[in-house]
């Protein structure tokens, strides 16, 4: 099943983590193609808006 707007982008955030959820389709779409292209930079990515989105 595809992720769709409102899904969580991964599993749930742990405690003092913020958790990511998809605000649109197209993010959906764009997260997956940057999971293919660049992998190791969307891993950070991810670290980064978890700990501090700001």
């Amino acid at each position: 099943m595809s992720p769709k707007r409102g899904d969580r982008v991964t599993v749930p955030a742990p405690d003092g983590q913020w958790e990511l959820r998809f605000g649109t389709a197209d993010a959906t779409r764009g997260w997956e193609e940057l999971c293919r292209r660049a992998l190791a930079n969307t891993r950070r990515c991810f670290e980064t808006l978890r700990n501090g989105p700001r």
